[in-house]
């Protein structure tokens, strides 16, 4: 089994606490770019989909409420 960055997982719980990746890019000092980049390796690494994201908001999946908990 592969091992998460952790650094990647705490912009996964600060995306999904904040409930925006623009917010999780303040609160981690980091450009929205790179949040969203941090979320699709996590989710590479996991090979399942955490957050279903859309231009206006974002929402866990199944799997990524279980994940999240």
């Amino acid at each position: 089994m592969e091992q998460i960055d952790l650094n990647k997982l705490r912009v996964f719980i600060k995306v999904v606490e904040s409930g925006s990746l623009t917010r999780a890019g303040i609160l981690t000092k980091q450009p929205k770019s790179r949040v969203s980049r941090h979320l699709a390796d996590l989710e590479a690494s996991l090979n399942t989909q955490l957050i279903f994201r859309t231009t206006r908001k974002i929402q866990l999946t199944d799997d990524g409420r279980r994940f999240y908990e």
